[in-house]
């Protein structure tokens, strides 16, 4: 047996989450010309429009530019078409954040399966520290860095995550598992400005799990060869001696991600912890393994599902069952992915439906569709009318969102225990924080939605 490598990357969600705190953060090493800042600075200002204000800052010298991403685009709802349709894409008004309103959600902008948001010039200052500030109304936003990049478009100039609020399996340069690009910083609710409470995606004010990167042998992984990564969430207080298994869930990410995407943009740690502590969900293990060094990547950075599969069901599921304390059951054993991870979760309720009894789709586009009740042979209705429960979802607007009805019609026409979910947003993070959350308190480790009751059926 292969021992587990678990790497000194094991932290206190809490303390990993927590942007405004910024001594619990990684510093950079000596030599870097980055010294680390308290970044982001999160100040409630209790004017409009959002009652709050973010500064960003990077500190070089020697830098002749420095500009800022963040996916802080928004759209209003009331102004748009009720959803995208096959034939049309919504367009988005890419409107920023001083124009935010109750009610404006985040969307990229144009609307497709790309990160298109706005770019912005930092501001150098005394000591060679660029700012930029900008009110932003609640919840998490991704952001990066371009240094010295001269391009309008950003084409050749590669983004880089905050030093002073890095990825938390990195320590300046130092990285265990896959790099992450981008950083994070939450915002508090004022609800003066109708800003929406998110608090169950902020650091648990009670107990915290732990996220771990570990590496597994895989033989069929391409870099590094013969190994692959996980990340892997413990809930508060596992127990590796307890008398009842944890269940577990599977999160696949999507095209051009990799393990840690779930657990530093999608703040997934944070969303059990919060439904773990208010009773919402019990306590779950979840894996979150990187697809992207499995053979039948394509140029677009999207990846086949067959290799994919193979890995999850032959390597990674056995490697998990024997090196923590879950269920051996499929019983007990969920599995979810967003965009092209939604392909592979619709793959395995096709082609492997007895492994897991619960199946999470968020967004999903053509590249994996269940199809028509048709299309589906006997065998493979009696199948997937057996598991315990399917979740569908996806943003109203998102460029794909028509695909997502278009499955749940299949699913319930063929008596499937199918539950849908739709929310305002793009094929983006806002999105699938949400339904992760839907996912795991609606659907998953939940009784079915259809089970028979022939003691129900009343006379006409």
């Amino acid at each position: 047996m292969k021992c587990v490598h678990l790497f000194s990357a094991l932290l206190l969600l809490g303390t990993a989450s927590a942007v405004t705190t910024a001594a619990a953060q990684p510093k950079p090493p000596a030599s870097n010309a980055q010294k680390s800042l308290s970044t982001p600075m999160v100040k409630h200002t209790g004017t409009a429009p959002t009652g709050y204000e973010v500064t960003f800052r990077y500190k070089d010298a020697t830098a002749t530019r420095v500009q800022i991403k963040g996916e802080w685009y928004f759209a209003d709802p009331t102004k748009l078409a009720p959803s995208s349709t096959f034939t049309n894409t919504i367009v988005t008004p890419a409107l920023l954040p001083k124009d935010w309103k109750p009610g404006f959600f985040p969307i990229q902008s144009p609307n497709n399966n790309g990160a298109n948001f706005p770019v912005t010039d930092m501001t150098k200052g005394p000591g060679g520290v660029w700012t930029y500030t900008t009110p932003l109304p609640s919840g998490w936003f991704n952001y990066s860095f371009y240094v010295n990049c001269a391009g309008p478009t950003q084409a050749g100039c590669k983004a880089v995550s905050d030093p002073g609020n890095l990825p938390w399996n990195q320590t300046g340069e130092a990285t265990i598992g896959s790099k992450q690009t981008n950083s994070q910083v939450y915002v508090p609710s004022d609800p003066a400005f109708g800003t929406i409470d998110y608090s169950w995606q902020a650091p648990s004010p009670t107990a915290h799990g732990k996220l771990a990167v570990v590496s597994y042998h895989s033989p069929i992984s391409l870099d590094p060869k013969g190994e692959n990564y996980l990340a892997v969430y413990t809930p508060p207080g596992y127990d590796p001696q307890r008398s009842a298994p944890y269940p577990t869930l599977y999160l696949a990410h999507g095209a051009g991600e990799n393990e840690m995407a779930w657990s530093t943009q999608g703040v997934a740690g944070n969303i059990l912890d919060n439904l773990i502590a208010t009773g919402q969900i019990s306590p779950l293990v979840v894996i979150m393994p990187s697809g992207d060094a499995l053979p039948g990547k394509r140029p677009d950075r999207s990846y086949d599902q067959e290799p994919y599969n193979k890995n999850l069901i032959d390597t990674i599921i056995p490697f998990v069952e024997s090196h923590y304390n879950v269920s051996k059951s499929a019983s007990d054993r969920a599995v979810a992915g967003l965009s092209q991870g939604s392909g592979i979760a619709n793959s395995l309720l096709l082609n492997h439906t007895g492994d897991f009894a619960f199946y999470g789709s968020l967004s999903r586009g053509p590249s994996f569709l269940v199809p028509l009740a048709s299309g589906l042979t006997a065998q493979q209705i009696a199948a997937i009318k057996q598991v315990k429960g399917i979740f569908v979802g996806a943003g109203w607007e998102e460029r794909g969102s028509p695909y997502t009805p278009f499955m749940f019609t299949t699913l319930a026409s063929i008596g499937a225990p199918v539950t849908p979910d739709f929310v305002h947003g793009g094929h983006e993070w806002y999105v699938w924080r949400i339904l992760l959350r839907d996912f795991v308190t609606k659907v998953a480790f939940r009784p079915p939605v259809n089970q028979e009751c022939p003691q129900c059926v009343g006379p006409n």
